[in-house]
């Protein structure tokens, strides 16, 4: 009953009334460069990327603004069936009483506590700034942070929002109804400086997650002994639990720097604690940034990580109409060096 009634409060709360005509416009974006990897054979290698969706709006006779948002890659790998369930793209009602949104979108607590500053770098290289939110999949399975936050099940999502002078609180769902997460907090000017502060909350079910390692082995092919690479897939099971995440971020004089605390705990022992802190700093065209994050512990499935860190250190430069060049450097926590360098487009 209480799932029902969370969905049915939300909606009857920004029940649109009337019709509009909606504006559609199209976004892209794209990438070319160089990645290093000391760990690979081919230490240098080319990168590049094409990406375009649609962003859709309108708004109802009473005022009512809804939209959604769709990235064709989104739709590339689960078809029809990713669509349809909606893990494709994101929709949204909005007004007065707050916002509703659906699909491929933050859970709460992410929505106010967020990623560390200081990653400009071409490809993110490995996205080890990013937040490992249970509620995002792992940041949708999409980041090198930790695979055991990998919850294939996190999205869609179903996420409601109310802001009231710089201060927020959000509400999330999966779509199964099963997992929960709130997120509060205040952005805003205070006393000369611009002051951001965050907290979040997550409880989840069980879930698996799969992670693949890479290794070389000596195979024949044809009669003849041939190096190949060789992946090997691992389930995990991860038993329910909740996870803990906190912001405090502030700016002044072109520079912005903020600390992430993050603490899961899960009832088959696993846990991790991590703090990082990340900064960026503008001046003219220029913008550099830098971050770094510390495993505090690391129990369970996640002791091999217990006490490790990571840093990255990159910058861009802005070419003017959507262009930059951007580069990066980054140690990761296998202590391996990434780094990237090319021109970043925005359209």
């Amino acid at each position: 009953m209480k799932k029902v009634l969370f969905a049915t409060t939300a909606l009857t709360a920004l029940a649109v009334g009337g019709t509009a005509m909606a504006d559609i416009s199209l976004f892209g974006s794209a990438r070319l460069g160089l990645v290093y990897d000391d760990s690979l054979d081919n230490e240098l290698q080319t990168n590049s990327r094409v990406r375009f969706g649609v962003n859709m709006s309108g708004e109802t006779d009473s005022g009512i603004e809804f939209g959604a948002s769709l990235r064709a890659d989104q739709v590339v790998d689960g078809g029809i069936d990713t669509g349809d369930s909606g893990q494709a793209g994101e929709a949204f009602v909005s007004g007065s009483l707050g916002t509703l949104s659906f699909g491929d979108t933050n859970g709460a607590d992410e929505q106010w506590v967020g990623d560390l500053n200081g990653n400009l770098s071409l490809t993110g290289l490995g996205d080890f700034n990013e937040t490992a939110f249970v509620s995002n999949g792992g940041n949708a399975g999409d980041s090198d942070t930790f695979d055991f936050s990998n919850n294939a099940d996190a999205r869609p999502t179903i996420r409601y929002d109310y802001d009231f002078a710089g201060f927020g609180v959000s509400l999330s769902a999966d779509s199964r109804l099963s997992d929960y997460g709130i997120g509060a907090g205040f952005s805003g000017p205070v006393g000369g400086f611009d002051l951001e502060v965050g907290l979040g909350y997550y409880a989840f079910q069980d879930f698996t997650f799969t992670s693949d390692e890479t290794t070389t082995g000596i195979v024949e092919v044809d009669g003849i002994p041939t190096e190949v690479a060789l992946v090997e897939s691992t389930t995990t099971q991860v038993e329910e639990g909740d996870q803990f995440t906190a912001l405090l971020g502030f700016g002044a004089f072109g520079a912005d720097m903020n600390v992430i605390y993050n603490k899961l705990d899960s009832d088959d022992g696993s846990e991790f604690e991590t703090i990082g802190v990340g900064a960026e700093y503008a001046f003219d065209a220029v913008t550099v940034g830098a971050y770094y994050r510390n495993v505090m512990t690391g129990k369970g499935e996640l002791e091999e990580v217990d006490g490790d860190d990571v840093y990255g250190f990159s910058a861009e430069y802005d070419l003017g109409g959507g262009a930059v060049i951007a580069g990066g450097i980054t140690s990761t926590y296998a202590d391996d060096t990434i780094a990237d360098f090319g021109i970043d487009m925005s359209f």
